[in-house]
């Protein structure tokens, strides 16, 4: 006979899971009671047998069993271990206060038997939880396991609704987390700003991976050698784009007859010869012929102060 499989999610991860079905009629959506390691648990069928084989590297043998379809008596289990659920955040938080460990509580999953209940935790280093565990394990009276996940699983766990209006991917579809870079965001011409770019968990939002790749094929196409400024062959000045073309000292312009013009830079008059008038020198000359016409005018007025002197001494 061969052997059926199926995708199976739980609530309080992303991944999905195979498990084998045997003979049961099961289709998209149905709630299942399954065997994990952990215990009896409860899932939802996300990906339908026909669409579901074995994964490459795992044998046969250790593909766990889907149970039985969910019945009434399990849902109402599931909403009980809700409750208990809650409580048990409850009481979790106090005691973290108390011993005070620099952890942050997200979430505590109960397992569908009752017989074990696992709290998810963030945390920045590694925290010695053990007194913690001995603890809750003597006020719960239950198995206790405590998990660190990262802040994008709490993200996941917690859900929201991002900046598109839309709710999070890591809590509806996304299945793993890949790599995103600060480079993604540069190559789809985004502004760098954190507000902008990162999601709810203060992370890089996942989305700016989605079309990386098509921004990266498309690159050779949205970038274009930038034009360099060509300067004139005859004057040396540069024609920028939406400069006019600056005037040479002296530069022969074709004239409608078809007649080379001479164009003389300060010309006036309309001939294009500078007319100056008469007695006016240049600006250097008069400079020079003023400085000099005052140092004679004090070495003047010197002589006749000595010669003064001179006369009064001698009388």
């Amino acid at each position: 006979m061969v052997k059926r499989y199926a995708g199976i999610a739980f609530r309080c991860s992303r991944r999905i899971y195979c498990f084998e079905i045997g003979a049961l009629h099961l289709k998209v959506g149905d709630d299942v009671v399954v065997e994990t390691d952990r215990g009896v648990n409860m899932g939802t069928l996300v990906i339908p047998p026909e669409q579901t084989s074995l994964p490459p590297g795992m044998a046969p043998d250790s593909v766990k069993k889907v149970l039985r379809k969910a019945r009434d008596e399990d849902f109402v289990k599931r909403q009980e271990n809700a409750e208990l659920e809650k409580e048990a955040l409850r009481i979790c938080r106090e005691k973290i206060s108390r011993y005070k460990l620099s952890m942050k509580l997200v979430q505590a999953e109960y397992m569908h038997d009752g017989n074990r209940v696992i709290f998810y935790f963030t945390a920045e280093n590694r925290v010695d939880f053990r007194e913690l565990v001995k603890d809750l394990a003597h006020t719960l009276h239950v198995r206790v396991e405590m998990r660190q996940i990262g802040i994008r699983d709490a993200a996941g766990m917690i859900g929201g609704v991002g900046i598109c209006g839309r709710e999070l991917c890591c809590s509806t579809f996304l299945t793993s987390f890949e790599p995103v870079t600060v480079k993604m965001a540069k190559e789809q011409n985004l502004a760098l700003n954190p507000m902008k770019i990162s999601g709810i968990c203060g992370r890089l939002m996942c989305c700016l991976g989605y079309e990386y790749e098509n921004y990266r094929n498309s690159e050779g196409g949205r970038r274009r050698p930038r034009r360099k400024n060509r300067g004139s062959s005859e004057g040396g000045s540069e024609n920028r784009p939406g400069r006019a073309p600056t005037k040479t000292s002296a530069r022969e312009t074709p004239d409608p007859a078809g007649k080379a013009v001479e164009e003389k830079k300060g010309a006036e008059n309309p001939a294009g010869e500078n007319a100056r008038k008469p007695g006016s020198g240049s600006r250097r000359g008069a400079s020079s012929s003023s400085s000099s016409s005052g140092r004679r005018s004090r070495g003047g007025r010197g002589g006749k102060q000595r010669e003064k002197k001179k006369k009064e001494s001698t009388s």
